[in-house]
C-alpha cells in the first residue's frame, strides 16, 4: 500500500501496522494565536477560544488528557487534519514530526501585522490581506470555505498582555534549555515592541529561538537587535523561500527584492543557522527546481487553505514534467506532484476566479511571469474556464 501500510478506521479508533497511534506533538507543542484569542495543541489541531478567566495550566491539562486518548487510538475531532490524511494513505503532519523528545515547543502568533499578502494566507495572519478585504471587498465567485478563510478579524485582542504573561510564567516553570520558542505572525520582525521583552526574559529556559520570517520587513531593526541579544547557538531563522522572485517567478505582494537579499546575506555573513520552508501550491510548483539552488534541506508544507490552490488541480502531465526536472525530490513533493488529478470543473473555476482576483490585488501581471510551463498551465486554465469542453493536449 505504499510508504505507510495503513488500515482504515474502525469506529472511532485508528489502527496502523507501521505507525504509532500516539502523537508526539500533542501536549508538547503549544500554539497561541493571540491575534484571534485562540490556542491549539499543535499547528494542525483545530484552535479553541482562550478564556482569560483560565490559565495556561488549564489548557495543558486538557491537551495532556487528549494525548492519553490518542495513545488509546481515539480519534479526536480536533485532530481531523492528520486522521483524514492517514486514512487516505497520505503522509500526515504527525508522521512528519513523530519525534521522541522532552523538548517543549511554544509557537506564538502575536498579531497579524505583516507587509506581505501571500496567495495562500488570510487576514488572520496578514494585515495587508485584512486591508485588502476591508477596502476592496470579499473575493467573488469562490466557495464558502474560501470566503470564511478570508474573513477579516476586525477586532483588537485586549487579552494579549495577559496571555503573554501566562506564556512567560509557563516558560519560567520549565527546566533550563528545554524550550523551543517559535515566533510567528504576521511578520515577527515587524513586532519588536511586543516581542523584545518576551525574548529577553527566561533566556536560560530557551534552548532555541526560531523566528519564522519572510526576511523582508520594512526595517531590519528588530533583526539586528535579535542578532545582538540572542546567542547564535540558540538562534535559528526559518525563511519562507517563496518570497523571492530570484527562485519563484510568482512574487508575493509586498515583496522588496533588494531588502530580502541584503538580509539573507547578513545571515550568511554572520553564519546564523537558518532553514527554509515552502508551502506547496499551484503558484510555486513551477519553480521547485530553482529552490534546489539553496544548499539546505527545504521543508515543504502541504497547503491547508484555500483548497482551490491545491496542486492536484494542475494537470498530471504538467506536474510530471516538474517532477522530472527535480534532482532530489522531497517525499512530500513527490506525493504532491503524483497525486491523482482532480478535474472537478467547479473547483477549477474557483481556482481561476481566486487567482484572477489575487493577481489583480497583488498587482501581478500574469503575462510578465517568465516561466514557460506556468504560462502553458495558465493558458489551459483560462481556456478551460472560458470554453469548458476544451481539454486537448492536457490530461
Amino acid at each position: 500500500m505504499g510508504m505507510f501500510d495503513f488500515v482504515h478506521f474502525e469506529g472511532n479508533r485508528y489502527q496502523s501496522k507501521n505507525t504509532p497511534r500516539s502523537c508526539s506533538l500533542k501536549g508538547r507543542q503549544k500554539v497561541f494565536y493571540l491575534q484571534t484569542n485562540t490556542a491549539s495543541s499543535c499547528c494542525r489541531a483545530y484552535p479553541i477560544e482562550l478564556d482569560n478567566t483560565q490559565t495556561v495550566d488549564n489548557y495543558l491539562d486538557k491537551w495532556s488528557l487528549e494525548s492519553q486518548q490518542l495513545d488509546q487510538g481515539v480519534q479526536l475531532d480536533g485532530c481531523k487534519h492528520c486522521w483524514q490524511a492517514e486514512d487516505q494513505g497520505q503522509i500526515s503532519y504527525r508522521q512528519q514530526n513523530n519525534i521522541s523528545t522532552n523538548i517543549t515547543i511554544i509557537e506564538l502568533y502575536m498579531s497579524n501585522l505583516c507587509n506581505h499578502m501571500c496567495s495562500y494566507c488570510s487576514p488572520k495572519f496578514s494585515s495587508l490581506w485584512e486591508e485588502s478585504i476591508n477596502t476592496v471587498g470579499m473575493f467573488k465567485n469562490i466557495s464558502g470555505t474560501a470566503k470564511r478563510n478570508l474573513q477579516p478579524t476586525n477586532k483588537i485582542n485586549d487579552n494579549s498582555d495577559y496571555w503573554i504573561g501566562q506564556v512567560q510564567d509557563h516558560i519560567a516553570s520549565l527546566p533550563d534549555n528545554s524550550v523551543v520558542l517559535k515566533l510567528l505572525g504576521g511578520e515577527p520582525l515587524m513586532q519588536q515592541r511586543n516581542l523584545e521583552k518576551l525574548v529577553s526574559l527566561n533566556t536560560d529556559k530557551i534552548k532555541m529561538l526560531i523566528i519564522h520570517t519572510n526576511l523582508n520587513p520594512p526595517s531590519n531593526k528588530f533583526l539586528l537587535w535579535i542578532l545582538d541579544h540572542v546567542p547564535r547557538s540558540k538562534l535559528k531563522i526559518t525563511i519562507s523561500i517563496d518570497a523571492t522572485p530570484e527562485y519563484n517567478h510568482v512574487v508575493r505582494a509586498g515583496f522588496d527584492r533588494d531588502q530580502f537579499l541584503n538580509n539573507f546575506k547578513l545571515l550568511q555573513d554572520l553564519e546564523i543557522d537558518y532553514d527554509i520552508t515552502s508551502v506547496l501550491s499551484v503558484l510555486n510548483i513551477f519553480d521547485l527546481a530553482n529552490f534546489e539552488f539553496f544548499d539546505k534541506n527545504i521543508q515543504y508544507v502541504k497547503i491547508n487553505h484555500p483548497d482551490c490552490l491545491d496542486p492536484a488541480l494542475v494537470p498530471c502531465n504538467i506536474r510530471q514534467t516538474i517532477l522530472k526536472n527535480l534532482v532530489n525530490a522531497n517525499p512530500v513533493v513527490v506525493e504532491t506532484l503524483s497525486a491523482p488529478v482532480q478535474t472537478n470543473p467547479v473547483r477549477l473555476l474557483e481556482q481561476y476566479n481566486y487567482l484572477t482576483q489575487y493577481f489583480e490585488r497583488a498587482k501581478i501581471v500574469v503575462e510578465d511571469i517568465n516561466n514557460e510551463l506556468f504560462q502553458t498551465w495558465w493558458k489551459w486554465l483560462t481556456v478551460t474556464n472560458i470554453q469548458p469542453n476544451y481539454r486537448k493536449g492536457v490530461k
